[in-house]
């Protein structure tokens, strides 16, 4: 049965509050929402904790940025956000999609880079990517990024779930942690380290092997270099 006048001009009515933009993936997420589509809810609900933990009114520096996928949630409530990523059409679909000077997007290798002082920073799905040999230099870069009341958020798979991933990520995957070695590593540069865990959208702080995604958040840098 079609829609009687009233409510079709109700509808009309409201679509004119969404506005003209349009939002169009990169080859990632395009692929991700058509075969993997439930991966965009768990990687959205990583996103909205981190934003969480980073507080309100902050600086916001995100490291591995990708296509922004997580830029909305982490710049809401931010004074600012910038995203930084070594893969060149992922930063160049972000500035396509995000054109509000309220976003940064820069195309480079952050890796022992100061880009700035930021009161935020956080690092999803990053540092399983990092060779061993090179992730002192991924974690100095996140201190080094951050302000003197900085905190960080640093999420990757948990090593435990390792032999349920995906083809791709048996490839991309070359330095898994452990919940215990990752705060571990963040205590050289922080007082308090907390952990997470979470499975699919569900975070919690139960038993850390059966999380399939970890995550923790330092926060009280220590006086290092």
């Amino acid at each position: 049965m079609p829609l009687a006048r009233d409510e079709k001009e109700k509808w009309e009515e409201t679509a004119q509050l969404l506005g003209q933009e349009k939002i169009v993936w990169g080859d990632h997420w395009s692929y991700n929402f058509r075969n993997d589509p439930k991966r965009l809810a768990f990687v959205l609900s990583r996103y909205k904790f981190a934003a969480k933990m980073g507080g309100n009114g902050r600086s916001v520096l995100e490291l591995g940025c990708g296509e922004g996928i997580g830029a909305t949630i982490l710049a809401e409530q931010a004074t600012s956000y910038t995203g930084v990523d070594l893969d060149l059409e992922a930063i160049e679909t972000a500035q396509r999609n995000f054109k509000n000077p309220h976003f940064t997007f820069i195309y480079d290798d952050f890796m022992g880079k100061k880009i700035g002082e930021f009161q935020t920073v956080v690092s999803l799905d990053v540092c399983e990517h990092i060779y061993p040999e090179h992730e002192e230099t991924y974690f100095q870069t996140i201190f080094t990024n951050l302000s003197k009341e900085g905190i960080a958020i640093v999420g990757t798979p948990n090593i435990s779930a390792a032999p349920y991933a995906s083809d791709a990520s048996q490839i991309g995957h070359v330095n898994l942690f452990s919940q215990e070695r990752l705060k571990q590593r963040l205590e050289k540069y922080f007082h308090q380290v907390f952990p997470f865990g979470m499975n699919d959208e569900i975070l919690h702080t139960g038993y850390s092997k059966m999380a399939h995604y970890i995550f923790c958040v330092g926060c009280n840098k220590k006086c290092t270099s």
